[in-house]
């Protein structure tokens, strides 16, 4: 009985050991060098990468997983380098920016995001990033951050605690340890505030540096001594600094004083040579975050349209919220309609697009060191699938995909000063890797195309990672119906769905029947399902729904869809009206 007893400790130990890893013969993308590396195997033991060779022979350990690379891309993990857990990325995240705390209270919200934060990690883990940097977040957010980081399947943080700032957004305000602010109005404040973030073990120490007066520059130069001291006294403590600036001279006051990280563009004006050659010389790392502002745009004048992966692969509670919109307060959101869609007639959003890629453009030919962030959280930007609409406008202002690779790899790393410990395929850093079936550098598309994600030693399949449970399945295939999207409105249902009335008769049966039957959701201009009421018991989900077809209310059709799930898909629907 001993005997048996020593040995289950000893498999159960081993149970809990990162997975033992070699991938053979594919093509290690050497992001350092710019290189692909044909032909090289790559080992990774207890988490740690321990080889990168070509040819060599290796004495594996017990229960090693050898996979073969060959015809295949081995990159590093990729890393979001800017994210708010704090944030869901619907529309309820930013009362400060639309205030529906009426509809939706503020702390009802953050436990929401609280209860996903685990669901946001594996999404971003199953998008092929193993890294996030949550340069904005709350005491309480750090103290979930140490009940994660151990797990192996999330990817690795790297987190804030509240931000620094001298201007406190109303909706923030008695928030306690759920305040993503620290309000900082004097020097001692500033001291103050970095040390109660040393208390909670923050990586780092975001500055907002934010300017409310008329003039710009007397209002940057009138908070600089709080903002340097703040920088002092966690550069002091080993922590660098982020810095929220989008004006030129708050980005650059804010380098001068010692900012290691600029969080976002400068979207006020063109920058010069000088501006340029200062962030090279201090080495600071830049953030453009290009699409989180017109995202801002396009979900509030009513004019945001998901794509088919943004609706497989985002949280689905998230997405409702945009696409219900302007409910839940049509008052309101009509008038955010009204004055962003004149606003958009005068073109402002598109100069400072224009500004922001311009300057990108000027930073990379410069080799100033660029990382690839989303501001995800913020409403419209998703959790992790916002990260290809991210890269391809960095695309588009002319940085080329091995730049990219480096922006999304140990660039990531670089902003938090961790470029030792990962972002590269490098001997002793953390095993964080993609395996991919086509080449990165020949199309952002390829960037999708995984065939296994490695997070610190573990192996992961995609399709394995994210736990959609029965509801927001059904929720899933709803905002489909609503964005007019077939394919996406098809994913959630099994290749054998049946479709019944509630009679018990058979209406079509198979994906592909309903697929010819459901071509009208494409065709329908102002088709939309709205949601009148939900009861969700075990696998099965039933729906009251309201159907518009028109603009107005008008002939508004109702009806009863009972959804049972089986086996991670919606295996039967009954339908009464």
């Amino acid at each position: 009985m001993r005997k048996a007893i020593v040995c289950l400790f000893f498999f159960l130990l081993y149970l809990s050991l990162p997975a033992q890893v070699l991938i053979k013969n594919t093509n290690v993308l050497d992001v350092e060098n710019k290189k692909i590396l044909s032909g090289y195997d790559v080992l990774v033991l207890d988490g740690r990468i321990v080889s990168v060779d070509k040819g060599k022979q290796y004495k594996l350990p017990p229960g090693t997983e050898v996979i073969d690379g060959s015809g295949k891309w081995l990159s590093p993990g990729f890393s979001d380098a800017h994210v708010h857990f704090f944030q869901s990325g619907g529309l309820y995240a930013r009362p400060d920016v639309i205030d529906l705390r009426k509809q939706q209270p503020y702390e009802k919200e953050i436990k929401w995001v609280h209860d996903n934060m685990p669901d946001f990690l594996g999404r971003y883990l199953a998008t092929g990033i193993t890294s996030v940097t949550d340069v904005g977040a709350n005491f309480n957010f750090l103290q979930q951050r140490d009940s994660l980081a151990t797990k192996s399947s999330s990817p690795l943080i790297s987190m804030t605690g509240p931000l620094l700032t001298t201007r406190l957004p109303a909706p923030f305000k008695d928030l306690g340890n759920e305040s993503p602010f620290i309000l900082v109005g004097t020097k001692e404040n500033a001291i103050n505030a970095v040390q109660e973030q040393l208390k909670y073990k923050a990586d780092f120490v975001k500055i907002w540096y934010i300017v409310t007066d008329s003039n710009v520059e007397a209002g940057a130069r009138k908070n600089y001594e709080i903002v340097k001291t703040a920088i002092d006294e966690a550069h002091k403590n080993g922590k660098r600094v982020a810095v929220h600036a989008t004006e030129r001279i708050t980005a650059q006051l804010a380098v001068e004083a010692g900012a290691d990280y600029l969080v976002h563009s400068i979207t006020d004006e063109y920058i010069s040579n000088d501006f340029v050659q200062l962030l090279k010389k201090k080495k600071v790392v830049l953030c453009p975050t290009l699409v989180v502002g017109s995202n801002y745009s396009r979900v509030l004048s009513d004019n945001y349209h998901f794509s088919t992966y943004e609706l497989e692969h985002a949280h689905p509670f998230t997405n409702s919220t945009i696409l219900d919109y302007p409910w839940p307060d049509t008052t309101l959101g009509k008038r955010y309609i009204t004055a962003l869609r004149n606003r958009k007639q005068t073109g402002q959003p598109n100069a400072e697009d224009s500004i922001s890629a311009a300057n990108l453009k000027k930073l990379t030919a410069a080799g100033v060191i660029i990382a690839t962030g989303t501001d995800a959280g913020n409403i419209g930007t998703q959790h992790a699938v916002s990260y290809f609409d991210e890269l391809n406008a960095m695309q588009r202002a002319g940085m080329n995909n091995w730049q990219l690779l480096e922006a999304s790899t140990i660039n990531g790393a670089k902003a938090v000063g961790q470029e030792k410990e990962w972002g590269s395929i490098s001997r002793d850093k953390w095993g964080n890797m993609i395996l991919l079936n086509a080449n990165p550098l020949d199309s952002l598309s390829n960037w999708k195309k995984i065939d296994r994600v490695f997070n610190k030693g573990k192996i992961y399949f995609p399709d394995s990672i994210i736990k959609n449970t029965a509801v927001m399945l059904v929720q899933q295939q709803l905002n489909a119906y609503n964005a007019h999207d077939l394919d996406a409105f098809l994913a959630p249902y099994a290749e054998d769905v049946e479709i019944y009335s509630t009679t018990g008769k058979l209406q079509m049966k198979g994906k592909e029947e309903m697929r010819k039957e459901y071509t009208f959701i494409t065709k329908t201009p102002y088709l939309y399902c709205k949601l009148v009421n939900r009861i969700v018991s075990g696998n099965t989900v039933i729906d009251h729904e309201e159907i518009w077809t028109r603009p107005d209310p008008v002939n508004l059709q109702y009806g009863v869809a009972i959804y049972v799930i089986e086996n991670g898909k919606i295996s039967k629907v009954y339908f009464a009206d």
